[in-house]
């Protein structure tokens, strides 16, 4: 039982579970606003980003909220600003407002998070870091590792088999 457990934990694990990682999380006005990212880390590219608008009283969700995301960077080029609305159709956890958003470059982001609902309006700000876009290789190393390891697998299973399928020294009477 308690393999089935261990493996139950570590496969959760790997799978990432648990929905994200928190950027973002801060008081402000009637609602506490989390920020979370599909990533561990942030890269350069498509990036899904979904926000969790709470009632700061007593924690319960706010389902009936316009949020936006306004994302500025300061380059050598000038200034990108990214905006998207955040919405529960785009999120698959139907608490959160998601919203699918394209960085265009490396570097420090500023976030900014508006929230305008009946219980009132509120914005937070925070800063996040994005990284350059990975490369294809270290991205799909995984793939290529699988092929030499079955190989080895095979390769140890076969020299087992022969290992023991041989006679072994006959003692004499």
């Amino acid at each position: 039982m308690k393999r089935v457990a261990f493996f139950g934990f570590m496969t959760a694990a790997l799978l990432l579970a648990d929905g994200g990682t928190l950027l973002l999380r801060k008081p402000a006005g009637p609602f506490t606003i989390g920020v979370f990212s599909s990533t561990d880390t942030l890269r350069v590219g498509p990036v899904d980003l979904s926000v969790m608008v709470q009632n700061t009283r007593d924690q319960s969700s706010v389902p009936d909220a316009d949020v936006k995301l306004h994302l500025t960077s300061s380059t050598r080029g000038g200034i990108s600003e990214v905006f998207a609305p955040a919405t529960h159709a785009k999120a698959t956890n139907k608490l959160l407002y998601a919203a699918n958003i394209n960085l265009p470059s490396a570097g420090a982001w500023k976030l900014v998070v508006d929230v305008q609902a009946k219980p009132g309006n509120a914005e937070i700000a925070g800063e996040i870091t994005v990284l350059p876009p990975q490369s294809r290789l270290a991205a799909n190393w995984p793939y290529f590792a699988v092929v030499p390891l079955l190989a080895i697998l095979f390769a140890i299973n076969q020299w087992l088999r022969k290992k023991r399928s041989l006679p072994g020294p006959r003692a004499r009477a």
